[in-house]
């Protein structure tokens, strides 16, 4: 089978969905089939291209045997809604007119949304080189805008609705994480033939054995510390004020410490915020390779999966490689990891951008190390069904279901 994936993200950035496309494309390449990738110039998250990229309009390489196609693209991490708007349009239009001709014949076509703009581009390069197309939905959109306050009634958002509709009619198959959302897509569009393909984690990987005391030591943490991180994009849909309001509640809990890794558009105000508010017990790392990134997190106790607001639907990544690690997730309510954490006894959660709830969970796992245990045990046991191996399997049936136009198969979760 021949598999073509369009998506604005893929390594050498890091980030949730270049790791889940980037896994995916090796496991099923691995397995005979022909993958290769039309995606943009690396440049998140800071927003800037990367250096061994700058001055490229349009560019062939290989990425872990993946054949991969680069186009130029005007890149952004902006917090405003107009360059982020000029960077998703910019891709669009360069990935079909320097990327959208001689790439062969595909047998499907894998288009990662959001952004929503880069689905019609998907669709054209699909019909052009033969395939059939999947529209891989990682956050609804424009529904998770709206609950976030981002995009409000009028004339941009009702563009935004006909948009969506326009591609979940014309796609084949639309592909949701999780069977939460692949529900709300289908009662909205019953027409629509749905699957889910879930997001997951390399459990060979994310391991508890990677915990390292000369790690937690270089953070300035003590051996029964109890650590809590947060490993990701410092941006706006993760609502991370929230972790600073607990840390101020929890500066009297010598043993308790919030560890924050990563960059993103909110990271110098974050920072800022904190250093005025004295948070002695809260550190900030900048980004990390990936490759250290088994050993940072397995070396913390917790792992917080925040969010600004109740997203039903969504099913944030860093979740899975919390299971793995064996660091029970403290996650938002109202996204479909909290019925997943709690159904497993797997984890703990707390309203969004509520700082007393979020210091009241934390103080609790440090202080009942027996439940912490127990926790921590169910996460592990969790993890293995969204190995991503197994994720592999079940993204190979569906895609040869697509292929040949066949019925979709059943997807567990």
């Amino acid at each position: 089978m021949r598999l073509l994936i369009i998506t604005p993200y893929y390594p050498p950035e890091t980030g949730a969905p270049q790791a889940r496309l980037h896994e995916l494309a090796r496991r099923l390449a691995g397995r005979g089939h022909e993958v290769s990738v039309l995606t943009g110039m690396p440049n998140y998250p800071t927003g800037r291209i990367f250096d061994a990229y700058k001055g490229r309009v349009r560019m062939k390489e290989t990425v872990d045997g993946i054949p991969v196609l680069r186009t130029w693209f005007y890149p952004s991490n902006s917090a405003r809604t107009l360059p982020r708007l000029v960077s998703y349009l910019s891709f669009a239009v360069s990935s079909l007119t320097l990327g959208g001709i001689g790439l062969g014949r595909h047998d499907v076509a894998l288009v990662e949304s959001p952004p929503l703009f880069v689905v019609p581009t998907g669709l054209v390069v699909a019909k052009l080189h033969g395939a059939r197309t999947i529209m891989m939905v990682s956050d609804i959109w424009p529904d998770i805008l709206v609950r976030m306050g981002h995009a409000r009634p009028g004339v941009s958002l009702s563009l935004m609705l006909w948009l969506e509709s326009f591609c979940y009619r014309h796609a084949d198959v639309v592909a949701l994480t999780n069977p939460g959302a692949e529900r709300q897509v289908a009662a909205r569009f019953p027409a629509v033939r749905t699957t889910v393909i879930s997001n997951g984690v390399d459990t060979r990987l994310f391991r508890p054995e990677n915990r390292s005391e000369a790690l937690r030591q270089s953070w300035g943490v003590t051996t029964t510390d109890f650590v809590v991180g947060y490993c990701g994009l410092h941006g706006l849909a993760q609502g991370l004020d929230v972790v600073l309001d607990a840390a101020e509640r929890l500066l009297l809990f010598r043993d308790i410490r919030i560890l924050m890794v990563g960059e993103g558009p909110l990271k110098g105000h974050l920072v800022k915020t904190a250093q005025d508010r004295h948070l002695t017990n809260l550190t900030f790392l900048g980004q990390r390779p990936k490759t250290e990134m088994p050993a940072l997190l397995a070396s913390c106790d917790a792992s917080l999966v925040p969010l600004s607001t109740r997203l039903p639907g969504t099913m944030p990544s860093k979740l899975f490689e919390a299971l793995a690690a064996g660091t029970p997730p403290i996650i938002a309510r109202g996204c479909e990891g909290e019925s997943l954490v709690l159904e497993h006894d797997a984890g703990s959660v707390f309203e969004p951008l509520d700082g007393r709830e979020l210091a009241d969970v934390i103080r609790g796992l440090a202080a009942d190390r027996a439940a912490w245990a127990r926790k921590r045990e169910n996460s592990l046991q969790l993890a293995q069904r969204f190995d991503r191996e197994a994720i592999a399997s079940r993204t190979e049936s569906v895609l040869r279901a697509v292929a040949t136009g066949g019925a979709l198969p059943t997807v567990e979760w």
